[in-house]
């Protein structure tokens, strides 16, 4: 969107009366330019039979081509009258029609190619008339052959300063209107404006060329042919006189096109550039309030309306990173901060997300403050990852832990969390893995529910054996009648419960392999007589490491905990 200019500055602003006094002192300076190049031009080259004298050349010019452009402008008035409407209207501090509106656009965009097509039309009207009138008003003696040729020479001088003047007036106009083309689309949408002609800068340039280049050289190398001819049947002296004359007549006029068009030019390029120049800088420097005004509908004003848009989406990317941070660090205190510390239990826990939140997470806790020796560990995961998932297990966490604080087995737990859940996301499709177990240190029994989950790992540093507990249960989330059987065993001292989300043994490196579940076996075979946040550390940097260059595919969570021996003792909290 384009910078807001408001009724209000419109109406504070002393544009209307400025802006249009230049318009109208345009129209009269460009065709009093245009006047001055035919009177130059008949009095030094048609001086004979037609211009005898320097008020013949001037009054008939003047009556002929004023008069049609005096017309010419009173139908511009009368084109341009809703635009005034509209500019009157926003500068009494009122809304306009929207009727009224989307015309004074078209009228804005089209002003300066109906000015300049109007007047070249007027001057064309010109030139036939005084054409027709020199063939008609011909001196007797005076062979109809010559009176053709000193009538296509009116014609073309008259034709020329007709080009002339449009060009300055096309040229120059489209440089006002760009001044005031924002007050018209406070709400942008120049571009698409519809009805509104567009004059490319190929097509622009092409004219600028054409005008300030070929159509000199043109004329130049047509009035030497022609010069050279007359030397054969006149004084070669008058001739060259002639020549010299009408060459500084051609040049001047080429050079005076040449500046003020190709600055014109050059200034509807540059100043949109120099202006998109400074909101980049402003954009570079974190200033995404940047914004570039549009002021033409051509290949510019598109790219100022493209580069303005980029800046909203750049804005609005950054109010969702801002999200995304606060929500990546609204779930990273959701984590566990701190782990119970149970005499002759050792434990770790990660958690990595591939975007800023995803939908893994794990918990420890002591669910009943009376029986400081029984905790639960939960590790989760969300299909998919990203915001959505995030909002799945923080409303899973909340529903465990409130559960969990009840009486009950942990199948009736998770069926009640289920049962919950699954009327919470059953439009979404999506559902949560999950395994929950409670550790009696006590008793050293550990009871659990695997629902949908990969099995847990359960390792004796004695044996070096690994065993999968696996369990029956559906994933949470899709029937909320689903049924969940709780699974029971004994763990022994020098045994540890290693759980993971599978982001652990599904990641890629770049050749394609798979990590597996052997490489981490590995690793925990390498490492068993380490701690358990040692442990997490390795698995976690083997991980980093096998996967590298790589993006991380999947959120990747684990937790090691380790039976050290039989003493037991009350629950106190251990930072990582």
């Amino acid at each position: 969107m384009t910078e807001n200019i408001s009724a209000a500055s419109i109406k504070n602003t002393s544009f209307n009366d400025y802006e249009w006094r230049n318009f109208n002192v345009l129209h009269v300076a460009a065709n009093a330019i245009g006047a001055g190049i035919c009177i130059f031009y008949f009095y030094h080259f048609e001086p004979t039979g037609y211009f005898p004298t320097f008020y013949d050349a001037f009054v008939i010019p003047v009556i002929v081509t004023i008069s049609l452009i005096m017309i010419g402008m009173l139908y511009q008035y009368r084109w341009k009258k809703s635009l005034m409407v509209y500019i009157h209207i926003l500068r009494k501090g009122q809304a306009a029609p929207l009727e009224l509106q989307k015309k004074a656009q078209r009228q804005i965009l089209n002003l300066p190619y109906i000015s300049a097509g109007i007047t070249l039309l007027m001057w064309g009207l010109a030139s036939l008339l005084m054409t027709i009138f020199r063939m008609l008003a011909h001196p007797e003696k005076e062979a109809f052959s010559e009176s053709m040729k000193h009538a296509v020479r009116i014609l073309g001088g008259t034709v020329l300063a007709g080009l002339v003047t449009s060009a300055v007036i096309l040229f120059t106009m489209e440089t006002l209107c760009r001044k005031i083309r924002p007050y018209f689309f406070p709400e942008g949408g120049m571009v698409k404006t519809i009805g509104a002609y567009q004059l490319k800068l190929r097509i622009r340039m092409l004219i600028t060329f054409f005008l300030t280049s070929i159509l000199p050289l043109g004329l130049m190398a047509l009035l030497s042919y022609n010069k050279t001819r007359m030397m054969a049947f006149m004084n070669p002296q008058e001739v060259l006189q002639s020549m010299l004359n009408l060459t500084m007549f051609l040049v001047v006029i080429g050079i005076s096109a040449s500046v003020v068009l190709s600055r014109q030019f050059a200034i509807s390029i540059v100043d949109p550039i120099k202006d998109i120049e400074k909101a980049m800088t402003r954009v570079e420097n974190g200033d995404l309030t940047a914004s570039v005004l549009v002021r033409s509908n051509d290949e510019l004003g598109a790219m100022t309306e493209n580069f303005n848009k980029m800046i909203d989406v750049l804005r609005e990317r950054s109010r969702i990173q801002k999200s995304l941070n606060m929500a990546m660090e609204v779930q990273q205190n959701l984590l566990p901060k701190s782990l119970p510390r149970i005499r002759g239990i050792d434990m770790a826990g990660a958690c990595s997300y591939c975007d800023e939140t995803g939908g893994d997470y794990f918990d420890i806790y002591v669910p009943d403050l009376s029986s400081p020796d029984r905790f639960s560990v939960v590790v989760g995961d969300v299909s998919d990852h990203g915001v959505s998932s995030a909002l799945v297990m923080t409303t899973a966490r909340a529903l465990l832990r409130m559960r969990s604080s009840m009486s009950g087995s942990v199948a009736q737990v998770v069926s009640d969390v289920n049962r919950q859940l699954s009327r919470d996301v059953e439009d979404s499709g999506q559902f949560m893995t999950l395994f929950y177990g409670e550790l009696d240190r006590a008793s050293l029994q550990l009871r659990w529910v695997n629902a949908g989950h990969d099995p847990a790992i359960l390792f004796d540093t004695h044996t070096g054996q690994f065993q999968e507990l696996k369990g029956k249960g559906m994933a949470l989330g899709i029937f909320d009648d689903a049924d969940y059987v709780q699974s029971e065993r004994g763990v022994l001292p020098g045994q540890a419960l290693i759980i993971g989300t599978d982001g652990i043994w599904e990641m890629h490196n770049p050749e394609g392999e798979m990590f597996g579940r052997d490489r981490l076996k590995e690793i925990i075979r390498c490492y068993a007589e380490s701690s358990a946040d040692e442990i997490v550390h390795n698995i976690m940097n083997g991980l980093e490491q096998f996967r590298y260059p790589l993006e991380k595919e999947d959120d990747v969570t684990l937790v090691v905990i380790k039976i050290i021996h039989e003493q037991t003792g009350c629950a106190e909290q251990k930072k990582p």
